[in-house]
């Protein structure tokens, strides 16, 4: 079978799926050419190709298990942030676009304040301390996860874009906790993007395959909210920013101000309330 024949039917299988995000063409090039170890544009030019029965049977594998609502991006261990390739596998969130958004929120803080010393809750891959930690070259990281596996991964990624220049290995401490409960040092800012979905709300299968403990924040969701907020409170932290859910901007704006921070909230790309930025 030759590639572009090999594309075409996975196109017409994948569109059978119930998936709400399928992509068909665009999955089943990166699909394939994740088997073949080449790009998407190699597909196109050499699509007259004969495709290798075995890379075939490896390729219907990855279609197979798309069809299952199986994400991509643990099929191929990648994940675009920040125009940069992460490695994830399935104990860590699969990062999406609005926590750029995230990323974003801060910059002002850490330039203007000139921020050193931050921590992030929840760091699961590693993407949102390693992109912070690549843009600001003084800045010192802590980066917590209650997961030993997810700790894993963001390892690798930190090893992964670790240079001599950069010097990440030295400016980003992984450390295994519950939130801050073994975080001594002092703070100037904490960011997160926390798990904030309510314990009954309906997700998508495929986002059922992701780890829970990233996902739900409890019967309500905002839960693990409080928390940090509260504990950011006991541990004099000037600066927060976190992601949270589209329904939770007014108890975590009162509960912000009762520990006496001022809160500006963000909206992501489709409008929705998607984070916050606070400080003392």
């Amino acid at each position: 079978m030759k590639i572009n024949e090999a594309l075409l039917k996975a196109k017409k299988y994948l569109l059978q799926s119930s998936i709400t995000n399928l992509r068909p063409s665009l999955e089943s090039e990166i699909l394939l050419a994740y088997v073949l170890k080449t790009t998407r544009e190699w597909l196109h030019t050499w699509g007259d190709q004969l495709l290798h029965e075995d890379d075939f049977e490896k390729f219907w594998h990855y279609i197979e298990l798309r069809k299952n609502n199986y994400p991509v991006e643990y099929i191929t261990h990648q994940a675009g942030f920040y125009s940069k390739n992460f490695y994830v596998n399935s104990n860590v969130l699969i990062p999406r676009p609005e926590t750029e958004l995230l990323i974003n929120s801060v910059d002002f803080f850490i330039q203007h304040y000139q921020l050193k010393n931050i921590v992030e809750i929840g760091t699961g891959s590693g993407v949102i301390a390693i992109t912070l930690a690549l843009k600001y070259p003084d800045i010192n990281i802590i980066a917590t996860d209650i997961s030993l596996q997810a700790l894993e991964v963001a390892q690798i990624n930190i090893e992964k874009f670790h240079t001599t220049q950069n010097n990440l290995k030295n400016k980003i401490t992984l450390l295994h906790t519950n939130l801050m409960d073994s975080v001594q040092s002092d703070i100037d800012l904490l960011i997160s993007n926390p798990p904030y979905i309510a314990k009954d709300y309906p997700l998508e299968p495929h986002v059922l395959l992701e780890p829970h403990t990233a996902l739900f924040g409890g019967v309500q969701g905002h839960e693990i909210l409080l928390q940090i907020i509260q504990e950011s409170q006991k541990k004099k932290i000037r600066f927060l920013a976190c992601e949270i859910g589209y329904d939770q901007k007014e108890v975590l704006q009162n509960a912000l101000t009762n520990m006496g921070y001022k809160a500006d909230f963000y909206k992501d790309f489709a409008g929705i309330d998607r984070g916050f930025v606070a400080q003392k």
